[in-house]
């Protein structure tokens, strides 16, 4: 269709416009076709009623061309244009002025910004006593936007501890009414957003809702030099001797290639330093690595060295706390197929002091041998029980358990794993025998031994895991982790599995799978020859690989648990930094969680001083983990677990002692600190508020055009809308169709009437 639309007349008194034409085909194509149409019709008149009466050739020819013509009419389309009322749409101008804590800086012409951005208000005529129009509505805006009367702004105070553009603009937008229109928003303010989203997508929010931005800074758009940390990792507890990874991250402001000199403090004493080149990151990642000989709890701070010139020294230090214990871990192993693998690893457990190891091994049809660590030790009784399952902290899987555990015992160690967080690995692959075995706890389904020499190498979800970190590093030194014999085929892996090592071959079997299940997990290494790491003349043989990576992996795996080795109650926090405003979680954790648990006590202390007293008490039904036994004593009205929040009012130390169902008492340490970048990072940012002022179809204003700039938009309150017009055709009526054929009906009739067909 052609998109050109030919006016014919116009009606400026009436609301229909205008004739115009909008043709199906060019128009010249259209007036060709009806040159030759006409021809034909007279060439083809002539020819056949020339022996007819003058008036019944000029009928016949009649007849025709307005036939022809008829059609050639609705070839052009022919519409009328119509002028639709303009509807009335009420505009206001609206002023929003940045209440947040960098509006304090007194850098604007000796005043602070907050007061300049009242002067500049005042010096417009838009504050008391002077009259301001209605149609001007002020807003005040920070972390939000609040409206605000003229007469408030005088006790307006900079006290907003966020400055969040998007979702401010986004609101004052919302307050006004269907139909109702903006001639402009105006922003007083400093310009440094924090909600980190694009100027461009807020800028289209305005440019949407046909509302320009301008913006009036305030403030000097100087280089901030700062740098502040903060602790990003935490694990509730640790164990002696094992290796602890305390990373935090460092936020550099104003100092790009610079070299920071970073300290880790122990109880105030320090115990390593660092330099760290900064580079353009916005954050900067330092991890120091330590271990502790003696159980407790200890405070660690990671320490930054001021720059010179830097605007807030006092956010250079993090402290986290670490809590180390000594008790000792319950382990199971049970083995129906005996084989190098599992002896060596369970000589390896037995050598380890953290460890009380119990085993049962299958030597013959029958005939289980029983050991056990410790001497004085009760009578060994296989689990039965979920609960049974769950007094050992690890349970070790050879292979053909089956034929030591019986269908409801397996299947109640996979309860156990559900339902009370225990954790299982499996060591030699697949630990069943039997076909008709429940392999669900397995994270994946194992096939046949590939015989193939080939390195361990660890994957990427394995590099930040202490166990497999040591394999990697050991990787570059062949004699300490010599080729393992080979590696299981394996199925598809289950859901939340997680393969951390796998043999260095096109096959890329997965070595070693990690999956979380219900409040447990589960381990499972499908390769052979592992023993080759222990049984290796060319390492000391009192410290190898095979010894340090078992000795780690336990360590990780009991790090996952909620409950401590060999305490019937576990109290923790969720964190030990704790930002101001934010609240900590603190839980109580029942080792036996079918065993009813009465609320628990919890006091907090500030610096020595006790500032809160709480109750740890069952949490809401939704926030309950696992199934099945967790379910059943739920709605039998036991208490699994207990949690309290608080909400901490000021910065310090903090410790909160709760007093357990048995009479102990335990202690959990935390920080609270305040990390405000509204008191740090207080330049004013004129390249963010130019690509949203911009965007929006506004500019940046300086302040002396803000006066000019408000009196050019703020045109009358009523203001009419560009008219608008619509095309309405005026050739697809019926008639007109019935006109055509009926034309060409007489015209044939006519000429059958003549004999002339």
């Amino acid at each position: 269709m052609n998109a050109s639309v030919f006016p014919l007349a116009l009606a400026a008194a009436s609301p229909v416009s205008g004739i115009v034409l909008d043709p199906l085909f060019p128009v010249p194509f259209v007036l060709l076709l009806a040159l030759i149409l006409g021809a034909l019709a007279l060439w083809t008149w002539w020819r056949t009623a020339r022996r007819l009466a003058r008036r019944h050739r000029a009928a016949l020819a009649l007849l025709r061309l307005a036939a022809i013509a008829l059609v050639l009419v609705l070839l052009l389309q022919p519409s009328r244009i119509e002028t639709l009322p303009a509807a009335a749409r009420e505009r206001v101008t609206l002023i929003a002025i940045d209440d947040s804590r960098s509006m304090r800086q007194r850098d604007a012409g000796r005043l602070a910004r907050l007061d300049a951005a009242r002067n500049l208000l005042a010096d417009a005529g838009l504050l008391p006593p002077a009259a301001v129009s209605p149609d001007i509505r002020f807003f005040r805006f920070g972390d939000s936007a609040s409206p605000l009367s003229p007469a408030d702004i005088a006790d307006l105070r900079p006290d907003s501890p966020d400055t969040r553009f998007h979702e401010s603009i986004r609101h004052i937008l919302d307050t006004l009414a269907p139909g109702e229109g903006a001639h402009a928003l105006f922003l007083l303010t400093d310009g440094h957003d924090h909600e980190l989203v694009n100027p461009a997508q807020t800028a289209l929010l305005a440019r949407n809702r046909q509302v320009p931005v301008h913006a009036v800074p305030f403030g000097s758009d100087g280089i901030v030099r700062d740098v502040s940390v903060r602790v990003v990792s935490y694990q509730p507890y640790h164990y002696i001797r094992q290796s602890v990874r305390l990373t935090a991250s460092v936020r550099p402001l104003g100092c790009p290639y610079e070299t920071l000199d970073v300290a880790l403090l122990r109880e105030g004493v320090e115990v390593e330093r660092r330099e760290v080149v900064v580079r353009d990151e916005a954050q900067v990642p330092v991890t120091f690595e330590f271990s502790e000989p003696e159980a407790g709890q200890f405070e660690y701070e990671i320490r930054i060295a001021p720059l010179p010139g830097e605007a807030n020294p006092g956010n250079n230090s993090a402290v986290s706390y670490v809590n180390i214990i000594d008790k000792k871990i319950r382990v199971l192993l049970l083995e129906g197929q005996p084989y190098w693998d599992t002896t060596f690893l369970l000589r390896s457990l037995r050598r380890n002091d953290k460890l009380d190891v119990d085993s049962a091994v299958a030597y013959a049809p029958g005939r289980i041998r029983v050991n056990r660590t410790t001497e004085d030790s009760p009578r060994f009784e296989m689990p039965r029980t979920a609960s049974d399952w769950n007094g050992y902290d690890l349970v070790i899987l050879g292979r053909a358990v089956d034929k030591i555990l019986s269908p409801d015992q397996i299947g109640e160690l996979a309860r156990c794993v559900q339902d009370l967080g225990g954790a299982v690995v499996f060591a030699r692959a697949d630990a069943f025998a039997g076909g008709d075995a429940d392999r669900n706890l397995q994270p994946v389904s194992w096939g046949d031994l590939v015989r193939q020499p080939a390195p361990l190498r660890v994957g990427r979800e394995g590099q930040n895991l202490a166990p497999f970190r040591l394999l990697a590093d050991a990787s570059s030194r062949a004699e300490e982790l010599p080729d393992l014999i080979g590696g299981y085929a394996a199925g598809e892996k289950k859901s939340l599995a997680t393969t951390l090592a796998g043999l260095d071959e096109p096959g890329a079997f997965p070595a070693m799978i990690h999956r979380r299940q219900g409040v447990g997990q589960v381990l499972a290494i499908g390769v052979d020859g592992l023993w080759r790491w222990a049984f290796n003349a060319k390492v000391e043989s009192a410290n190898t690989v095979f010894d340090r990576f078992w000795d780690q992996t336990v360590l990780w795996l009991m790090g996952g648990r909620d409950a401590l080795p060999n305490s019937p109650y576990t109290f923790r926090g969720d964190t030990a930094n704790v930002l101001l405003g934010e609240k900590i979680r603190f839980r109580v954790i029942p080792r036996d969680s079918l065993r009813p648990l009465p609320a628990v006590p919890v006091i907090i202390r500030r610096d020595g001083s006790e500032v809160a007293r709480l109750t740890a008490t069952p949490p809401a039904a939704a926030s309950v983990s696992g199934a099945g036994i967790a379910d059943i004593a739920e709605t039998a009205g036991i208490n699994l677990r207990l949690a309290a929040d608080y909400v901490p009012v000021a910065t310090g130390r903090h410790t909160a002692e709760a007093t357990l169902p048995d009479g102990s008492t335990q202690t959990v340490r935390f920080i609270v600190f305040d990390d405000n970048l509204e008191e740090t990072e207080v330049a004013a940012d004129l390249a963010w508020l130019r690509r949203l002022c911009e965007g929006s179809g506004g500019r940046l204003l300086r302040p002396e055009e803000f006066a000019k700039t408000l009196a050019a938009v703020s045109a009358p309150a009523t203001d009419a809308d560009t008219p608008r017009t619509r095309t309405v055709t005026i050739w697809d009526r019926a008639w007109l169709a019935w006109l055509i054929a009926a034309l060409f009906a007489l015209e044939w009739w006519l000429r059958r009437r003549l004999g002339l067909c």
